[in-house]
Formats: structure tokens, sequence, C-alpha cells
């Protein structure tokens, strides 16, 4: 498959942004039931404070080992949003990224990363294991092979 026909990768530099999410270790097999319950949890709450999210939910993912894989999920939110128990505040991710754009079911992505890790390859950059990607549309309303999936591969400095 022609990946680089397929898929726009480029170089982008995040900047911080405050964040309410649920930082978890969970296997792919969990992930959705983890996102459907912990992303109501983060909404109830931010409710609860007359607040809404800044922006669409998004993920981080940490280092796979034997299937299971540390993640943060959440939302990006204005300053002054208070986290309670498991929901913590923080901010998304900061720093150079490889990035592209996937559309389509979420179990179909793969091919986005691969794209993705080909391109930090082919331009000498190293990955520093962690992923980020950013749903722009709701699974709910959206067809399947209509979802969009902003993906960063998280790049290390120097």
């Amino acid at each position: 498959m022609d990946f680089e026909c397929q898929f726009v990768c480029e170089l982008k530099e995040l900047a911080p942004t405050p964040a309410l999410f649920i930082r978890a270790s969970t296997t792919m097999s969990e992930l959705g039931s983890l996102f459907e319950t912990g992303y109501h949890d983060i909404l109830q709450l931010l409710a609860s404070q007359q607040k809404a999210p800044s922006g669409p939910p998004f993920a981080r993912y940490f280092g796979m080992s034997a299937g299971t894989f540390e993640i943060e999920f959440g939302f990006p939110v204005e300053n002054g949003v208070e986290g309670d128990g498991k929901i913590v505040t923080g901010s998304t991710p900061s720093g150079k990224a490889a990035s592209c754009m996937y559309i389509g079911p979420y179990g179909e992505i793969e091919a986005a990363y691969d794209a993705l890790m080909k391109w930090v390859d082919d331009n000498g950059f190293a990955l520093n294991g962690e992923a980020y990607e950013i749903y722009l549309d709701n699974p709910a309303e959206t067809p399947p092979d209509q979802l969009r999936t902003r993906i960063y591969l998280m790049l290390a400095e120097g």
C-alpha cells in the first residue's frame, strides 16, 4: 500500500492547553467501554461546575507492554476547572509531533500510524513513545467510515 498517497504527514508544533482527564491502564478490548464511561463522567463533572469542554475529546497513549498500555483521555478546558477523584487537571501534550488526519473506523487506524512511522523514519526524526489522538466527530452521530481522527506521534527532543 502506498501510504504517502493516502495520508498527508507533516511536522507540527503543539502548545499545551489546560485539560481535564482520566489516567488508566487498559487493553485494546477494554478501551471502548473505558472511553464511554470516562468521557461521560468528565462531561458530568464539567456540567456540575457550569463548564463545557473547549474542544473535542482526546486520548494520549503511552508505551504498550504485554497488551496493556497507559492512557490519558479527556477534554481540553478553560483555566479554573477543578478535577475530582479519578478525574484530574493537567494539560494536552506539547512539543514537536508528526501528524496526519485519518478518516474511517477506529479499528482500521493502523495504516495511518504506519504512514506516520515511515514519514518519521524517512525524515530522520525519532519518536518519544507517545501517541496523541483528537476525535473530531461523535461516533454516536457520524458513520464509522466518516469519523475524523487527528493523529500525532510525539517526537523525541533534540
